[in-house]
């Protein structure tokens, strides 16, 4: 039996009701993972910001933090010679790098090493920036003034006292200094996850001891993604840890 104008009408407001609803449904969701997306680039951003102010001005010049070093030097030597823009995958850094490209390629963006980012799952496009190609020089040539001025320093002390001579800045950005740092932020900031934190910190630790005695890069794919669970609540956490791990592998390299 045809239906009737009524019920042809009924039906007709009944779908564009159920098409409405799934419209909302799917714009809920987009927005849900826009705001997400957005927290997650800004405790990222945050994260960057704190460890890039964080480093030191040696004669002037800021010297960069290990991991991001390492970075650069990897987008050097990957970058042809023709064009300071490339097109990269994650598979040209070191492996224990490669899950926090994210931050590590903010922290170069804020370094001023490169710009015009754009970022992919497995890759991405950005800009090596004039200050990217002279990095390495311009550092030794600091390093060298600092060098300099210590010796200028020294030979006008005439009270020795107790003064500790050294490289007090290098020494804050040991291993067994980054540790402790850790241990006491976890402490202080850890909150509720605190014992897990914990237990993360003494896999790290292990992880640390593994690079320094074999001076090879073990396989931790699991460490690596608890680690990236905690970027956007314990970012400080997250960063710290990559900072030791990156100063763990520069002395396995230099040892």
């Amino acid at each position: 039996m045809p239906k009737s104008p009524l019920e042809r009408q009924i039906e007709k407001q009944m779908q564009q009701a159920k098409q409405l609803a799934e419209r909302q449904r799917r714009d809920e969701q987009k927005r849900a993972r826009e705001e997400q997306q957005a927290q997650r680039e800004a405790a990222i951003r945050e994260r960057a910001a704190s460890v890039v102010s964080g480093q030191p001005l040696v004669a002037g010049f800021r010297i960069m933090d290990t991991t991001a070093e390492i970075m650069l030097k990897c987008l050097l030597d990957y970058c042809p010679s023709e064009t300071n823009r490339i097109t990269f995958s994650d598979e040209i850094f070191p492996e224990e790098l490669q899950w926090s490209t994210s931050i590590e390629l903010e922290k170069l963006v804020q370094y001023g090493m490169i710009g015009g980012l754009l970022s992919w799952v497995g890759g991405g496009m950005l800009t090596l920036l004039p200050p990217a190609h002279c990095y390495f020089e311009e550092k030794n040539k600091a390093l060298l003034r600092r060098e300099e001025q210590n010796k200028m320093a020294t030979g006008n002390i005439t009270n020795y006292g107790n003064i500790v001579f050294g490289n007090v800045s290098g020494s804050t950005l040991s291993v067994d200094n980054s540790i402790k740092q850790l241990e006491r932020e976890i402490e202080e900031k850890g909150g509720e996850d605190k014992e897990l934190l914990r237990e993360l910190m003494e896999e790290v630790k292990e992880l640390v001891e593994n690079i320094e005695s074999s001076r090879t890069i073990p396989k931790q794919k699991k460490l690596f993604q608890r680690l990236n669970d905690h970027v956007v609540r314990h970012g400080w956490f997250y960063g710290g840890v990559i900072q030791l791990l990156g100063t763990a592998v520069m002395n396995g390299l230099g040892g």
